[in-house]
């Protein structure tokens, strides 16, 4: 098949309508990823993976919800294609990461997530090996996501696992049609390792394929609790642990030294601007943990930034590098949010609490009634609230679900 045969049946499998009104839309399965993608970061309360650095959950979960929805999918067909995506995800993070996320600022939610979207969408409509093989490499080609956007709370964050999952499903369409991707993609001389590691020139290819098809890596992942860039999990839940142990208040803080490394001292900003650069700054999401006791949606954040004693205690809240943070960090590069709270109150009481790990880690992992708790307050306020027991069920029991239209249903 001639090349300009092929990119004609590339575009009539794109999902276009006609003009609407005076502006052409593109809707169908593309929207629908790339919005719910966009709304799971806009949250910041997605899953995690320590070791590969990102977040493959929010690129992943809606592109899985569309594909098996268009697809016909059973829970345990879903199972299958998450748990295989999530693999890809983390062991080509595993890698080339922290490096390349410390070294480099690539952000592995859009580089490795595209790779893993392509292997999803290979899996769902069923494609063979080497078509998948084709689509994992176009995917590894043009992969990609630079964290600039945490500098200045710009909105790149949340397009990120969109932008994958798009790669994905594109990469797929592309090699259902007959491209072909390289068979060296990922190991090649200018491949993705290659492309990928970090300044220092470290990359670990060893481990990708050990334990393939026993350890499953989605079973290592984290939840989030705080509604904010998870850097920051670890000092939130030091300060909660403080407010609720001594009932602190605002009005008794004289001040709060966050003393950390590195990774979690570039976080700090005492003035945001955006909700972005709010979830992303530990002055700020601080502030909103010891006023509130919570610091779990985005909604809390808009409100906090006209809040007059939110403002007065982010300036009593200092982030200080710490050279034994920064060793320990060395010495356990998972425990990237490892920080010491030290806050003092105007009568003269001093508390130091350290924390190393967060809620919801692996280490620390959450119970089905934390991420009940958490799905709650999620659909609280939507159409789907009426409905969310026998939703949480349907989900907690996937496995054994033929009919998944509930999920979609209103």
């Amino acid at each position: 098949m001639g090349i300009w045969s092929l990119a004609a049946t590339v575009v009539k499998n794109e999902d276009l309508v006609p003009l609407i009104g005076e502006k052409e839309v593109l809707t169908g399965s593309d929207t629908a990823v790339f919005v719910h993608t966009m709304m799971a970061r806009c949250a910041d309360l997605d899953d995690g993976y320590s070791h590969a650095m990102g977040h493959p959950g929010s690129g992943l979960v809606p592109l899985l919800l569309t594909m098996a929805q268009l697809y016909k999918k059973n829970g345990k067909e879903m199972i299958t294609a998450i748990v295989a995506a999530y693999d890809v995800y983390a062991r080509l993070g595993e890698a080339i990461n922290p490096f390349m996320y410390r070294e480099k600022g690539f952000d592995a939610t859009g580089v490795c997530g595209a790779v893993a979207a392509a292997a999803l969408v290979s899996n769902i409509i069923g494609a063979d090996a080497e078509k998948t093989k084709d689509a994992m490499g176009i995917a590894s080609l043009f992969t990609g996501g630079l964290i600039e956007y945490q500098n200045d709370g710009t909105s790149g964050k949340i397009m990120c696992s969109g932008w994958a999952a798009l790669n994905g499903i594109r990469s797929v369409r592309l090699a259902s049609c007959g491209f072909t991707g390289p068979d060296a993609a990922l190991e090649g001389k200018n491949g993705f390792f290659q492309a990928f590691k970090g300044t220092s020139g470290r990359c670990d290819m060893s481990k990708v394929l050990n334990n393939l098809g026993k350890d499953f890596k989605v079973t290592k992942i984290y939840f989030k609790r705080h509604a904010c860039q998870r850097g920051l999990h670890a000092v939130l839940d030091a300060i909660l642990d403080l407010r609720e142990r001594y009932s602190l208040i605002p009005a008794v803080i004289k001040s709060i030294d966050v003393r950390t490394s590195s990774f979690v001292h570039r976080l700090s900003n005492p003035n945001p601007k955006t909700s972005v650069g709010a979830q992303a700054s530990t002055q700020f999401t601080s502030a909103v943990a010891l006023k509130y006791g919570r610091m779990d949606s985005e909604e809390l954040v808009f409100k906090s930034f006209s809040d007059v004693e939110i403002q007065e205690l982010v300036q009593k809240i200092t982030v200080t590098k710490d050279e034994n943070v920064e060793e320990y960090l060395e010495n356990n590069p998972t425990h990237f949010c490892a920080a010491k709270v030290i806050l003092e109150t105007y009568d003269g009481h001093v508390y130091k609490i350290w924390a190393p790990v967060p809620l919801g880690d692996a280490e620390t992992p959450f119970g089905w009634d934390m991420l009940k708790l958490k799905f709650d307050n999620l659909v609280a306020g939507t159409p789907c609230e009426k409905t969310k027991d026998e939703r949480f069920d349907l989900l907690k029991n996937l496995e054994k679900t033929n009919d998944i239209n509930m999920l979609f249903r209103l």
